[in-house]
């Protein structure tokens, strides 16, 4: 089996340097992502002796989505 001259138009690139992510850390969320965390908190109820964590986590979360947004 051979490639010919008519499935030559037919051939996909495999990598497209145009779809690779800006971050190369593979564990950095994504604006969307971060955008979700927020609302699943604003949504949500914290038992008191949770808040503090809860909002120093919301304040960090919502730094990096500011970042993402610039």
């Amino acid at each position: 089996m051979g490639i010919t001259a008519k499935n030559l138009g037919t051939l996909v690139p495999v990598s497209d340097k145009s779809a690779v992510p800006t971050s190369t850390d593979p564990n950095k969320l994504e604006k969307e992502e971060l955008e979700l965390l927020l609302t699943l908190i604003k949504r949500s109820q914290f038992l008191g002796e949770h808040v503090e964590i809860v909002y120093n986590m919301t304040v960090k979360i919502q730094n990096q989505f500011l970042e993402e947004t610039k």
